[in-house]
């Protein structure tokens, strides 16, 4: 078995702040195994050094023939795209809004044909959600949003951007509520449609409650594509719609969420437009890492 491992610090366009990180560079790590690559982009919040060890020693239990005991699913994520790589061609992307309106708008109504969904990141300022929920829904009759709360705003934000906007162009708020539980709670109380990521919701999906429409998948947050497909084939058989959504991955992670969105949903789109803030996606032309601009970790030729 052939394995090869790679650093990548990719330069932002401009800092971005995650989860009170401020990021000047995406930091992860590609891996390949017979000539098949894949991506270990973690958290910004976890220990990428920690996250390199665990994976390198995934690596040499692969090499003795073993099977690896990874557990941070962003490392399993990758040696699963790595050891099992996906074949399914790619959804499309689903247009991710985020950042000053002005930029928004301008880049709408530059579009020659509008997408009839996109995603957009709430701020928790209402006049402005609001707003911009309103603006779009009259550049763009019959699109539909998905409002991303992340668990961060207030009940009171969320029911005056609910009156204010009074659903309209609304499919779904992702993550209300701080945790699935949360979430049922402030459905059943406003009657609001919502949807729960997987990742926030521990080992399965919590009972199907009146209110829930949809169910997000981050795979660089929950595991194996084989994980995923489970948590989807779950979520499908009980109604619920599913989307695929990145974790500020490089190109080469974002055309395998795509991938696995075409299998899992091919009639959905998947939620991979981050790319727009890396300077550089990280990957050729051929949609694989240059091995000239990284840094050999792990395999032949590493001192």
């Amino acid at each position: 078995m052939s394995i090869s491992v790679y650093r990548y610090a990719l330069p932002l366009t401009k800092e971005k702040v995650i989860d009170g990180v401020a990021v000047r560079r995406r930091h992860g790590l590609y891996i390949c195994i017979n000539g098949h690559w894949g991506e270990v982009a973690p958290p910004v919040t976890a220990d990428i050094a920690a996250t390199e060890t665990e994976l390198l020693t995934a690596c040499a239990q692969l090499e003795q023939g073993l099977e690896h005991t990874a557990t941070s699913p962003w490392v399993r994520f990758g040696l699963g795209c790595a050891l099992t790589p996906l074949t399914a061609a790619p959804a499309p992307s689903l247009p991710l809004l985020e950042g000053e309106r002005e930029a928004i708008i301008r880049a709408w109504r530059c579009r020659r044909e509008h997408p009839v969904q996109a995603w957009l990141t709430l701020t928790g300022d209402v006049q402005f959600d609001a707003g911009l929920v309103r603006e779009l829904s009259i550049l763009v009759p019959g699109l539909r949003l998905v409002l991303d709360a992340g668990g961060r705003l207030s009940e009171a934000q969320l029911a005056e951007l609910w009156r204010h906007t009074g659903g309209r162009a609304t499919d779904w708020l992702l993550d209300p509520g701080a945790s699935p539980a949360d979430t049922r709670t402030l459905a059943q109380r406003h009657g609001w449609p919502v949807a729960i990521s997987a990742d926030r919701c521990g080992d399965k999906l919590p009972a199907v409650f009146e209110g829930l429409k949809a169910l997000v998948l981050r795979p660089s947050l929950l595991g194996e594509p084989a994980l995923c497909r489970q948590w989807a084939n779950t979520a499908l058989a009980q109604g619920l719609q599913v989307i695929l959504a990145g974790n500020l991955e490089s190109g080469l992670a974002n055309q395998h969420i795509a991938q696995l969105a075409g299998e899992l949903t091919p009639d959905s789109q998947a939620q991979v437009d981050g790319l727009r803030y890396l300077l550089h996606n990280g990957v050729t032309t051929q949609g694989q890492p240059d091995v000239n601009h990284l840094t050999l970790v792990y395999g032949s030729g590493c001192l």
